[in-house]
C-alpha cells in the first residue's frame, strides 16, 4: 500500500498519522500512542477536555466527571482539533425527541464528513478512523494513497448475528435479539471492505472477521487495558462469613447473557446473592418482573461506587453472549475481585476455569457454587486476578499501537 503513498499536489504525504473519531472508544489512547511514537500529526476529536479547548470549557462549566471520558493526561492539545457541533446537536435532539437517543448515523457521518475535508487539507501516510465515523475518512485516505487503519470495537456482525440468534432462541426471548439499523450496518460493511487493517482485541474478536473472510495477516490484534489509577482494591479483602456475593456491570441484556445468568441463579436456589448493576432492557423486563424482589438492582454507577460495589462483592459474573473484549472483567480482577466469564467474551482470564460456556445456564451455577461451597476460593483467585490484570496496563495497549503505526510507516505491518 505505501507504494502507493507517492504525493498530494505535488507536496510529499506527510510520514504521520491521523486518527479521527467523534466519540471515545479507544481514540484517545490510539492518538496518545501515536504521540508517544513521534508520529501523531493530528488527532479530529469532537472535544477534548484541555486548556483552551472546547471540552475544557464544558467541563469546567459542567463538571470535570460529566467528561471523564474526553482527556487523557499526557496527550498535546496542539495537536488535537475539534469538530464539537454535530455531538452538542444530538444532546439537543435528544432532549427533544428521547425516543432517537440511540441513532448515531446521522451524527457520526457529520462527523466523519468533516473530518475527511480535514484530513484532505492535510493527509498523512495512515489515517486510523473508528468504526462507524471512518467511512468518508477512508474515502479521502484512498484518493491519496494513504494507510486506512479501521478500530472495530464490535465483533464482526456475521457472528454476532449467528450467536445472538442462538441466544435468542434459547432464552425463549426472539425479540431481544439486538440488530443494526439497516444503515448503520451498510456503514460498517463498506469500512470494513476499504479498511486496510482491522484493530481487534481478542482471538474471538479477530476470528469473528476472519470467518466474514478478512485475510489474517491483515487483523492486528491488541487486548486493551485496565486503569490502575482508577481500579485497585477499596480496602483489603477478609474471608466472608455470609452467603456469596455476586455482581454483575452492564447493559442488562440478552446480548450480556441476563436471562442465562438468571436462570443460574434460580438453579442456585438461594445459596448466593446477585446484584446486576445497570438498566434493564425493555425486552427483558417481563422477565425481570419476577426476580425484583429476589436480585439486586441498582441504576448505573459512577467509577469510585462501582468501584466500592467490586469490593462488596465475592465473584463477578460477565456470562456474555457476545462481547469483542468486556473492560469490566479486568477492573473486577483489578479490583481483587475473581471473575467467571463466558467463552464468547474477549477479555482474558488467567486460565480456562475462570470461563463458562456461553448461553449455559447450568454450568454457570455449577461454577459459582463451587465459589459458595469453598469461599477461601474468593481471597485465593481475587489475589490471582489482581496479578493478572496489572499487566494490561493503558502503557502497554499504547506501546503496542505505536509500534504497529510505526510498522506501517516503515512499509510493513503487524
Amino acid at each position: 500500500m505505501l507504494e502507493k503513498q507517492r504525493q498530494t499536489g505535488g507536496t510529499p504525504v506527510p510520514h504521520a498519522v491521523t486518527v479521527a473519531y467523534s466519540g471515545v472508544h479507544q481514540a484517545f489512547q490510539l492518538a496518545l500512542a501515536a504521540q508517544e511514537a513521534g508520529v501523531l500529526r493530528e488527532f479530529l476529536c469532537s472535544l477534548h477536555d484541555a486548556p483552551g479547548k472546547w471540552g475544557g470549557r464544558l467541563a469546567g462549566i459542567m463538571g470535570r466527571a460529566r467528561l471523564a471520558s474526553r482527556g487523557l493526561p499526557g496527550l498535546d492539545a496542539a495537536r488535537t482539533v475539534e469538530h464539537p457541533w454535530p455531538a452538542l446537536w444530538k444532546v439537543l435532539r435528544d432532549k427533544l425527541a428521547p425516543a432517537r437517543a440511540a441513532d448515531w448515523l446521522g451524527v457520526n457521518d457529520a462527523f466523519d464528513r468533516w473530518a475527511a475535508e480535514r484530513f484532505a487539507r492535510n493527509p498523512t501516510r495512515v489515517f486510523a478512523g473508528t468504526e462507524t465515523c471512518a467511512l468518508q475518512g477512508f474515502a479521502a485516505a484512498e484518493k491519496v494513497g494513504a494507510v486506512k487503519v479501521l478500530d472495530c470495537p464490535q465483533l464482526h456482525p456475521g457472528l454476532l448475528a449467528e450467536v445472538m440468534a442462538e441466544a435468542g432462541e434459547r432464552a425463549r426471548l426472539p425479540a431481544a435479539v439486538e440488530r443494526d439499523d439497516p444503515a448503520m450496518a451498510e456503514r460498517k460493511r463498506r469500512e470494513y471492505d476499504l479498511a486496510d487493517w482491522r484493530m481487534v482485541y481478542s482471538p474471538m474478536h479477530r476470528r469473528s472477521f476472519e470467518r466474514a473472510g478478512f485475510p489474517a495477516e491483515r487483523q492486528v490484534e491488541i487486548p486493551l487495558w485496565v486503569d490502575p489509577v482508577l481500579w485497585f482494591p477499596e480496602t483489603e479483602r477478609h474471608e466472608s462469613n455470609g452467603k456469596l456475593k455476586v455482581l454483575f456491570a452492564g447493559s442488562i441484556t440478552l446480548r450480556k447473557g441476563i436471562p442465562f445468568l438468571l436462570d443460574a441463579f434460580d438453579l442456585g436456589g438461594g445459596s448466593w446473592d446477585l446484584t446486576l448493576v445497570g438498566r434493564v432492557d425493555e425486552t427483558l423486563k417481563e422477565k425481570f418482573a419476577s426476580y425484583q424482589d429476589r436480585v439486586r438492582l441498582l441504576p448505573p454507577q459512577t467509577k469510585a461506587e462501582l468501584r466500592r460495589l467490586y469490593a462488596e462483592h465475592d465473584l463477578f459474573v460477565l456470562s456474555s453472549v457476545a462481547d469483542s473484549f468486556g473492560f469490566v472483567a479486568l477492573e473486577a480482577m483489578a479490583c481483587g475481585t475473581p471473575v467467571l466469564i463466558s467463552e464468547n467474551c474477549g477479555a482474558p482470564v488467567p486460565d480456562a476455569g475462570w470461563r463458562v460456556r456461553p448461553m449455559d445456564a447450568e454450568d454457570l451455577a455449577a461454577k459459582i457454587a463451587a465459589y459458595a461451597e469453598r469461599p477461601e476460593r474468593v481471597l485465593e483467585q481475587g489475589r490471582r486476578g489482581r496479578e493478572f490484570a496489572a499487566q494490561f496496563t493503558p502503557e502497554r495497549y499504547r506501546r503496542e499501537a505505536g509500534r504497529f503505526f510505526r510498522r506501517l510507516l516503515e512499509g510493513g505491518g503487524a
